[in-house]
C-alpha cells in the first residue's frame, strides 16, 4: 500500500482549520512542498502570495507554491480546508507558476475538495477503507480543473466525485430543482413551470436521475444539509431552514439515512477540526497561527 502512490502528486497532509476572528499567519515559505488553502466561510481578511494581495473570499482557493513567501489574516471567523502536497510533475508545476495564485472554486471543484478531505479523514480513521492513491488522483484532478477554469491549456483528466446524484447537467428541469432546492417545490409546480403533464415529468426525471423528482429533491436537500453540518458552524435549526426543512424533519431524514441525529453527525466531524490528517508518514506539519489582534 505504501509503494503504490500517485506518480505526479503526493498528498502529505490535510486539515480543517477554523480560525477565530483576528487570526493571522505570518509570512513564511515552504522549501519542499506546496499548499492549497480553501476558504469555506469567512469573507473578511487578506492573503499575500509573493507580490500579490488577494481579499479573503468564500468558495475560493489560494495556492502557495514552494519557495514563494505567503501570509494571511482573517478579520472575522473563518472555516478552511488546508492541503499540503508535493508536485512532481514538471508540466503541472510550470502551468501553476504561470497562473494567478487565486482560484475561485467553480463548478464541481468545491464539492470535490470537500470530498478529498472527507476521504482523507476516513483513511486516517480506517487505513484500509480508502487507498491513498484514490485520494491523490482525485485531488490532482481537482487541481487540474482549477487550472483549466483559470485558462490553462492543461487538459482535465482523472476522476471526479460529486455530492449530488448524477444527472445530465444540461437538463433544465433537473437544474431548476438543484438551484431552488430550498424553496417549496411540488410535482404540480414543476409541471406548470415547464408545461409538462405530471406523469410525463416523472418519466423524464426517472430517465435522467433514476428517481422521481420529489425523491431527487429530498436527496439534494439531505446532501446539502450534511454539507452544512460538516463544513459550517451554522446552528442546526438554521441548517434545516436553509434546505427547506424543519428541524424534526431533518432529524428524521438523517436518522433514517445514517442512524444518527444531526448533532451526532456534526460532532463526529467536529472532533477532527484542527487535527493533523497525515497521508505521508514522514511528514510533520508545523502550525503557524502566531497571533490574534
Amino acid at each position: 500500500m505504501k509503494a503504490l502512490r500517485d506518480s505526479q502528486l503526493r498528498l502529505l497532509w490535510t486539515a480543517r482549520i477554523d480560525y477565530p476572528e483576528g487570526s493571522r499567519v505570518e509570512a513564511h515559505q515552504h522549501g519542499d512542498y506546496d499548499q492549497l488553502l480553501v476558504i469555506l466561510s469567512g469573507n473578511s481578511g487578506e492573503v499575500w502570495i509573493g507580490e500579490q494581495r488577494h481579499p479573503v473570499k468564500e468558495s475560493s482557493a489560494y495556492l502557495f507554491l514552494r519557495g514563494i513567501p505567503h501570509s494571511f489574516q482573517f478579520e472575522k471567523q473563518a472555516v478552511t480546508l488546508d492541503f499540503k502536497f508535493h508536485l512532481t510533475d514538471e508540466r503541472m508545476i510550470d502551468a501553476f507558476a504561470e497562473q494567478s495564485s487565486y482560484y475561485p472554486c467553480k463548478g464541481t471543484a468545491l464539492p470535490e475538495i470537500k470530498q478529498w478531505y472527507k476521504m482523507s479523514l476516513l483513511q486516517m480513521r480506517n487505513p484500509d477503507s480508502v487507498h491513498p492513491m484514490r485520494i491523490e488522483a482525485g485531488f490532482k484532478s481537482t487541481l487540474i480543473s482549477l487550472l483549466h477554469e483559470a485558462g490553462s491549456a492543461l487538459e482535465q483528466s482523472g476522476p471526479y466525485a460529486s455530492v449530488y446524484p448524477s444527472t445530465n447537467g444540461n437538463e433544465p428541469i433537473v437544474h431548476y430543482v438543484k438551484e431552488n432546492f430550498a424553496q417549496k417545490i411540488t410535482l404540480q409546480l414543476l409541471a406548470d413551470q415547464f408545461g409538462f403533464n405530471p406523469n410525463y415529468l416523472v418519466k423524464i426525471f426517472n430517465d435522467i436521475t433514476g428517481m422521481p423528482p420529489i425523491q431527487f429533491l429530498q436527496e439534494i436537500r439531505l446532501e446539502k444539509a450534511m454539507e452544512y453540518l460538516e463544513f459550517s458552524a451554522l446552528p442546526i435549526t438554521e441548517v434545516a431552514e436553509k434546505v427547506g426543512w424543519t428541524l424534526p424533519y431533518l432529524s428524521k431524514m438523517l436518522k433514517k439515512r445514517l442512524g444518527v441525529t444531526p448533532s451526532q453527525y456534526r460532532q463526529s466531524l467536529v472532533n477532527a477540526v484542527g487535527k493533523d490528517i497525515i497521508l505521508e508518514l514522514d511528514f510533520a506539519n508545523e502550525w503557524r497561527i502566531e497571533q490574534q489582534y
